[in-house]
């Protein structure tokens, strides 16, 4: 089988190659083919992630490429991880967010309705040539942000063969029964909601409740991402537990805030730090793997430790220590987003069941919400297929969110494909973090004019 990254020049591309390199003979990949039309990138981050790929199983063929109709051809999965605009466009994204006092962070409020008028028109020609070229059957894994916009938007081009991935959940997951140190595979909760606004409950360990053991401990609020909230908003949530990027809804002020007094956004840190390494890699003698690498994993340690740190104003209580080339490809792999799309091969074909979060219609699951709806759902994956759970009783408060965050999406992708100003507008307007008429139609018109390459002339 053969297994297509289209994004394959990214900075994060060498903790792909890993993943997929370490269980592509278990799940009968023979060739990984990473593309991207940025050749300066793809030749640096795509070649280190080649070296990574080679040094971790050296009969797995490993291919560079910047033609996305040779990565696609004969492909039987895809993995979508673009940044459309690069850090370039997430810097004026949330510069312009910044402008008008609201929030706009990269996949939120003013900033994920910006990624996706960049991303959505792209991936939907990607979308396109794979269905003509790829291998009948093939599976196409979206990671490209904002996810569940994206995804959304692909499903109504009626790309069924579309699902939508984010490591959050994952992570999340992954986090909680360390927590309680439960066996994580023996571990299971339910996570139901949209991409970066979902909630979490129902948490076993080996069959046992053991949500109250989560919940009356502690060190809940200091040693996992519940860290950002108080515990009192969980008693108002019904105890379920909050996706961390509703931070930004919850905390809405005290995020605006703090971007003002550290005088930017993340997005600004990142475009830093990756102009810094990438200046540091060219100097470096590029045969020379080991400084490559320590330059490559000491910027990246810097964008861990920075994660949330700004819109938060705390640091992650985790170490970031630097490993060297060979201590990094010789680590157990955690696998991240990565993981979700190997796990889903693994189960499908028949190589072990698992339950996992994916973005995917709601057919039912929540009852409020459209059949087509796409939704972060957590789903029990087999040889005969992908079935998602149906949750019951959601409570008013993360119904209301969860409604009007939909409704938000919905117009969106509307406007992206009709190229609709006023559904654009209107899309901006329901949002809870602009919710202005006014500052909706500037925005608009702003992004139109800025991003006119991307999606042509509106009406």
């Amino acid at each position: 089988m053969k297994l297509t990254v289209l994004g394959g020049g990214g900075v994060r591309s060498p903790f792909l190659a890993k993943s997929l390199t370490n269980k592509a003979k278990e799940l009968g990949v023979k060739k990984i083919v990473f593309m991207d039309n940025d050749e300066e990138k793809l030749k640096i981050y795509g070649g280190i992630a080649k070296r990574v790929a080679e040094a971790v199983d050296k009969d797995v063929i490993f291919e560079l490429t910047t033609d996305a109709e040779e990565a696609v051809t004969d492909a039987n999965y895809i993995i979508t991880t673009l940044r459309v605009g690069q850090d370039e466009g997430r810097y004026q994204d949330e510069k312009m967010a910044q402008k008008y006092g609201i929030l706009g962070q990269e996949t939120t409020g003013v900033g994920g309705f910006a990624m996706s008028l960049r991303s959505i028109p792209i991936l939907v020609e990607y979308c396109k040539l794979i269905n003509k070229k790829s291998a009948p059957g093939v599976v196409i894994f979206n990671f490209t942000n904002p996810s569940g916009l994206v995804t959304q938007a692909l499903r109504n081009e009626g790309f069924d063969n579309v699902y939508g991935i984010c490591d959050g959940p994952s992570h999340f997951t992954q986090q909680l029964a360390d927590f309680i140190k439960a066996d994580r595979e023996k571990f299971d909760i339910t996570c139901y909601g949209l991409n970066h606004l979902s909630y979490f409950r129902d948490a076993k360990a080996d069959g046992k409740d053991v949500m109250d053991d989560i919940l009356n401990n502690p060190a809940l609020f200091s040693e996992t991402d519940m860290r950002l909230f108080d515990r009192q908003l969980l008693h108002i949530l019904h105890d379920e537990l909050p996706n961390e990027y509703l931070y930004f809804f919850y905390y809405n002020d005290k995020v605006v805030k703090s971007i003002k007094e550290n005088g930017s956004a993340r997005g600004e840190l990142i475009k830093d730090i990756n102009k810094r390494m990438l200046a540091e890699i060219k100097k470096a003698d590029i045969n020379d793997t080991d400084k490559i690498f320590e330059i490559y994993m000491r910027h990246l340690m810097e964008r861990e430790k920075s994660y949330f740190a700004i819109e938060s104003g705390q640091v992650r209580p985790e170490e970031f220590p630097v490993p060297t080339f060979e201590e990094y490809v010789n680590t157990p792999d955690e696998g991240g987003y990565s993981s979700i799309a190997l796990n889903f091969i693994k189960a499908v074909n028949g190589k072990g069941d698992i339950s996992m979060t994916l973005l995917v219609p709601n057919n039912g699951s929540i009852k409020e919400l459209n059949d087509e709806d796409v939704i972060e759902i957590t789903c029990d994956i087999s040889k005969d297929g992908v079935k998602q759970r149906k949750i019951d009783n959601i409570p008013d408060a993360q119904m209301q969110i969860i409604r009007t965050i939909k409704m938000f999406e919905r117009l969106t992708v509307e406007a992206i494909k009709e190229k609709n100003r006023e559904k654009a507008i209107k899309a901006l307007m329901v949002h809870p973090l602009i919710n202005t008429y006014n500052i909706a139609g500037q925005i608009t018109d702003e992004l139109l004019e800025l991003y006119k390459e991307y999606i042509g002339e509106w009406k």
